[in-house]
């Protein structure tokens, strides 16, 4: 038999609070080590584990140790269930209603059983995704706002945003629910025009943002040379944009990371799936939880206009679009004597082949992401380890084709070209199981290998066409290694401390000592229990950075790729030193107010030469430096039944190199965006925003023939 003893602690509107006990032999007493005891929500929303800087999924898991002991600190306000496994014993399931600051105690007995395992099942179905017309209002106000109060328990700086499928969902974007284009309403987040879903965070161009895929980079994360995020969001968990100060078991992303972690599949043991069609394409959502044995969950997408086009409905049988876009993303989760594998994959591809009037003839083209990563959580004693192996490659290739920007202007003819990028890395993360209330550590290792492989058309910053007569062939290897750890240490009864650190080592870069140390310090007042005040400081290195756009092209605006230059004894790398100073204030009702401040320094940018004159055969790049501070406020009001938001960037970014100094090329002085989102009816949602940006500054080039 089994007995478990739950309480929780300091859970109310704001507050989150903690749910512990002890996993235990009913029949003996004893304790029951390397038990998998996992938590999740009861309504649709997120579970973000505070107590590991791996993962942030819709279900957090600790296994006992030799006392028996579990702990899951910062559960904020709402129903979840708690399950129980062990091999010889019957799993347990049990439903915990976290409402006010009070200790609970939930015990359930269940008989010994060493031959097989048998789910207790309860009786109300965790709501997902597949459910989410179904729900109450009350409900999902409540997960949405858990999904914020654990935000603010997991990161002390003020300025990290949390992307649920909601929010997706009101983001009022092209074609469906977009990932990138939802985290644009978000302040300080801007971009080049509505035509992209790329990401300018702070002034900076979309390159110095990274994005990844639990624990693994994406190269080319868009489709139709960047119109639309090429992530389906049914499928993720977790969403978290690190415009500033990140843990330091984040490395990389000089302006921003957004960091994305897949979900789970879930459900009582049936088939799930979800059909959408929109505008620009159709995908399918399949997920099952099999028993307490693991889960699985696919989705697929594909782009439909190719079809469409082909159809004579509204004349548009008279284009003539020979594109394709499709992704398939999946994962797999596996539990097995006290431990669990979690494997996940994405792979993303666009195509152009054929002729567009006007515009290209003669084009075969196809670029797309392929990354995969597994995790192996299992229990060291009172430790817990997390061990995980990532792949990335990117890959894009162009046969010779000739392009017409306008029909009065004359066409050239682009050589064929290939650009890859492969990417492996391996990393650990070691933790306790019984952390204490408020304090904690965690530490790591991580180690990179990347390679780059380019040979096409020599890239140009300024003119209309490229310099067809050159030709680049570039190919470089980076390899980094290191070492992090973090401790979170409570400051009397008001004050929270991080204080963390990056080493990292390999490659010689131009600008960088052989171990490059990156600090990182963040500091939380509770001013009272609705509003915090935060200080943050870190570092980041940067050493893979765009300088040109380069491959497929349907105009010298839209590339599909980027030319890419790996750090090395010539080339510096990314070094930005990020400070923010903010405040968050819950005014009641949903609504969450913030204030950020921020200034960034970033060193060894490469750029191109932007000196007067002819272009002719200029270097490379030249190295420079970036300058970006701002102020950023925002309002937002979080509820299923209506949600708003509303918010406002002054940010200046600019770059100097030499004597030159000039205003940066993504720079956006003023931003304005909001949105007001509502249930109709059901399922049916109703939205709408606005969005108000200066022009971004911009140099003017001419080109002459002899003549």
């Amino acid at each position: 038999m089994l007995a478990v003893l739950a309480a929780t602690a300091r859970a109310h509107g704001q507050t989150a609070g903690s749910l512990s006990g002890r996993v235990i032999d009913a029949g003996t007493g004893e304790a029951v080590a390397d038990a998998v005891v996992s938590l999740e929500p009861a309504v649709a929303g997120l579970i973000i584990d505070v107590t590991s800087t791996v993962t942030a999924t819709a279900v957090r898991t600790v296994v006992t140790g030799a006392s028996g002991l579990y702990r899951f600190p910062d559960v904020a306000v709402g129903t979840y269930r708690l399950r129980i496994e062990r091999i010889g014993y019957r799993s347990a399931t049990v439903e915990v209603d976290v409402r006010r600051p009070a200790d609970a105690g939930v015990s359930v007995g269940l008989e010994l059983a060493p031959v097989s395992l048998s789910p207790v099942l309860v009786e109300q179905r965790a709501a997902s995704l597949f459910q989410r017309a179904s729900n109450a209002t009350g409900e999902l106000d409540a997960a949405r706002l858990s999904t914020e109060l654990q935000r603010q328990e997991r990161f002390l700086s003020t300025d990290t945003r949390v992307l649920t499928y909601a929010d997706v969902m009101d983001g009022v974007t092209l074609g469906g629910g977009d990932v990138f284009r939802a985290l644009q309403r978000f302040a300080g987040v801007g971009t080049r025009d509505d035509y992209t879903a790329e990401l300018w965070v702070r002034g900076a161009p979309w390159t110095e943002t990274r994005v990844t895929l639990d624990g693994v980079p994406l190269f080319n994360p868009v489709h139709a040379v960047g119109v639309l995020s090429a992530i389906t969001p049914e499928v993720l968990g977790s969403v978290h944009l690190h415009p500033g100060v990140r843990p330091p078991s984040i490395g990389e992303g000089a302006a921003g990371v957004v960091d994305m972690r897949t979900r789970p599949g879930a459900g009582d043991g049936e088939l799930r799936g979800v059909l959408d069609f929109s505008t620009t394409s159709s995908k399918l959502v399949l997920d099952q939880r099999i028993g307490e044995r693991g889960a699985w969950l696919v989705g697929a997408r594909r782009s439909h206009l190719d079809v469409l086009t082909g159809i004579d409905i509204m004349g548009l049988d008279t284009l003539d679009l020979p594109y394709v876009f499709h992704d398939i993303a999946a994962r797999v989760d596996l539990n097995a004597g006290g431990m669990r594998l979690e494997a996940s994959g994405l792979w993303e591809q666009d195509r152009l082949e054929g002729d567009v009037e006007g515009v290209l003839e003669r084009t075969r083209a196809r670029w797309g992401n392929t990354a995969g990563s597994m995790t192996l959580h299992m229990a060291l004693g009172p430790l817990s380890l997390a061990q995980s192996f990532g792949i990335s490659r990117f890959e894009a290739r162009t046969d010779e084709r000739t392009v017409r920007t306008r029909a009065e202007t004359p066409a050239w003819t682009e050589q064929a070209s290939r650009n890859d990028i492969d990417y492996v890395r391996i990393a650990g993360v070691l933790a306790p199981v019984d952390a204490q209330a408020g304090a904690g550590w965690s530490a790591g290792y991580e180690v990179s290998r990347q390679h780059v492989d380019y040979d096409g058309s020599f890239p140009r910053y300024y003119a209309v066409r490229p310099d067809t007569s050159m030709r680049l062939t570039y190919a470089r290897a980076l390899t980094v290694g290191a070492l992090w750890g973090v401790v979170r240490t409570p400051v009397g009864s008001r004050l929270m401390l991080d204080t963390g650190v990056r080493l990292e080592s390999g490659t010689r870069i131009a600008n960088g000592a052989a171990v490059r140390v990156s600090p990182r310090v963040a500091l939380r007042a509770m001013v009272s229990d609705a509003q915090t005040l935060s200080v943050s400081f870190g570092r980041t290195w940067q050493h893979t950075q765009s300088i040109a756009l380069a491959g497929p092209s349907i105009h010298p605006a839209f590339h599909a790729t980027h030319f890419w230059l790996w750090a090395d004894d010539r080339t510096p790398a990314v070094r930005a030193d990020i400070i923010n100073v903010g405040t968050e204030r819950w005014l009641g009702g949903g609504w969450l107010a913030a204030a950020n401040v921020y200034a960034r320094l970033s060193d060894g940018l490469t750029l191109p030469d932007p000196t007067p004159g002819r272009l002719g055969r200029r270097p490379l790049f030249v190295a420079g430096t970036g300058y970006a501070r701002g102020v950023e406020v925002s309002a937002r009001r979080i509820g299923a039944a209506w949600s708003a938001s509303f918010g406002y960037t002054y940010g200046v970014s600019e770059v100097e190199i030499a004597d030159e100094h000039y205003p940066s090329s993504s720079d956006r002085r003023h931003v304005l965006d909001a949105m007001a989102g509502a249930r109709v009816w059901r399922g049916l949602r109703a939205a709408v925003a606005f969005t108000s940006m200066t022009g971004a500054p911009f140099t003017r080039a001419y080109s002459s023939a002899p003549g």
